[in-house]
């Protein structure tokens, strides 16, 4: 432990999932306090449990009602807020021609309405401050058009790093800074929907030979939460091992 979040109240929404639970457990363990979000906050009691956090909170991202709550009880629980991670998310794999108008507006709804809606109202929080970073999770698949990921996916991430832009220009004058991180193929979660073919041939084609962790995509976004990125916002930090390369 460096503690390199001494002191920082953080709130990460889509705990539950491999990467949002990454970067609980990695944040607390650098002195954050954090509050885990998630649609059922069933499943954060064991990482509560295990000394993932402080505190969870129940809550739908693309609830508008429900971000605003989630907000104001951890600033009324725990005395202010941070940092973000907008984490919630959904994978979507349907081949363009068989995807259902319903499937693609439920992957718009959760990855980029739900996304701005946390944001928003964290940045509402942290603007009248003149302090806070928020974090958004973006994807490679964002970047690349979906390779293995589908088109509701992709356009999704794609449209989670043009928020990134828009918000972080819309906060900088006020001090707060909003940046992404876009993980490859990475051996948690979504990445472990990958058949064994898809894998190989992701590896393959990584330069580092392997997949990456969730432990290594959370310390991205730990070195965008903390203070050491302070000159940095509106960017995009990619975690691919190399398999794009911009």
């Amino acid at each position: 432990m460096t503690g390199r979040l001494d002191g920082k109240i953080v709130l990460v929404s889509g705990a539950g999932g491999g990467l949002g639970l990454a970067c609980c457990r990695l944040f607390a363990d650098e002195g954050a306090r954090v509050v885990l979000s998630d649609l059922d906050p069933g499943t954060l009691e064991r990482a509560l449990a295990e000394g993932g956090g402080h505190l969870v909170i129940g809550a739908d991202v693309t609830n508008e009602a429900d971000t605003a709550r989630l907000v104001s009880r951890t600033v009324e629980e725990l005395g202010g807020l941070d940092a973000l991670v907008a984490a919630a998310g959904l994978h979507q794999t349907t081949p363009v021609d068989a995807i259902e108008i319903d499937e693609w507006d439920r992957v718009q709804t959760v990855n980029v309405r739900g996304t701005f809606t946390i944001a928003r109202a964290a940045l509402r929080e942290m603007i009248p401050r003149r302090q806070g970073s928020v974090v958004l999770l973006g994807s490679i698949a964002g970047q690349l058009g979906g390779v293995q990921s589908g088109a509701g996916y992709a356009t999704s991430k794609a449209a989670v790093i043009g928020m990134t832009k828009a918000l972080a220009r819309y906060a900088g004058p006020s001090g707060v800074r909003v940046n992404c991180v876009n993980p490859g193929f990475i051996e948690s979660g979504m990445g472990l929907e990958k058949s064994p073919d898809e894998r190989e041939r992701t590896i393959a084609a990584t330069p580092l030979g392997r997949a990456g962790t969730a432990e290594e995509v959370a310390e991205a976004v730990l070195w965008l939460a903390s203070d050491a990125s302070s000159f940095v916002t509106g960017a995009q930090l990619d975690v691919n091992g190399g398999l794009l390369m911009a």
